[in-house]
């Protein structure tokens, strides 16, 4: 299946999910793996995506890497399809992107893209060799190819496949590891 049909698909699926209360209940299990794991060992500077709202909500998650005294920093795209990574505290002021993300408002906010850990957002994700079905951008892709990091995803059950039931091409990046509602799969 082309990709840009498996993203429609994708994103009436999740759409679908996305007010039911099994995807809270999934969006909390996932959280709770994740920081009962040991996956964000050692790790000081995070990277994250504020979620949209059919995405595994990330707002729990960056509360929590705040508790616990973790440098937090919110993806900004830029407009030559890079990304950067911006500080982020419970003070920081957001605007709304054109992709409907809210990002950092502030352009003089500081950058940090030697992360220790990097939570990446997607709309599918196969469990056997960890691509992922991003939004269509490549800013991912491009970051990961350029930077050094431990690259996880949060996975509810509707974005789980056993393979990649979409093209994977050169510039794919797979991810290291993939928090799911059942086990971590990765390194």
């Amino acid at each position: 299946m082309e990709k840009k049909e498996l993203r429609k698909q994708q994103i009436a699926k999740l759409q679908a999910y996305a007010e039911t209360a099994e995807k809270k209940r999934e969006d909390q299990l996932l959280l709770e793996r994740l920081l009962n794991s040991d996956l964000l060992e050692g790790a000081e500077k995070i990277g994250v995506t504020s979620s949209l709202n059919f995405e595994v909500d990330t707002s729990r998650l960056i509360a929590s890497l705040w508790d616990q005294g973790k440098e937090v920093f919110l993806a900004r795209a830029n407009s030559d399809r890079t990304m950067d990574f911006l500080a982020y505290n419970y003070n920081t002021k957001l605007k709304v992107s054109k992709f409907g993300v809210s990002e950092v408002a502030d352009p003089q906010a500081q950058i940090e893209n030697d992360l220790d850990v990097l939570v990446v957002p997607g709309l599918a994700y196969d469990c056997t060799s960890h691509y992922r079905l991003g939004f269509g951008g490549g800013y991912y892709d491009r970051f990961l190819a350029k930077h050094q990091v431990k690259s996880l995803v949060l996975a509810n059950s509707k974005m789980i496949y056993q393979k990649p039931v979409w093209p994977v091409e050169a510039f794919d990046m797979p991810i290291n590891y993939l928090v799911t509602t059942e086990e971590i799969i990765g390194d």
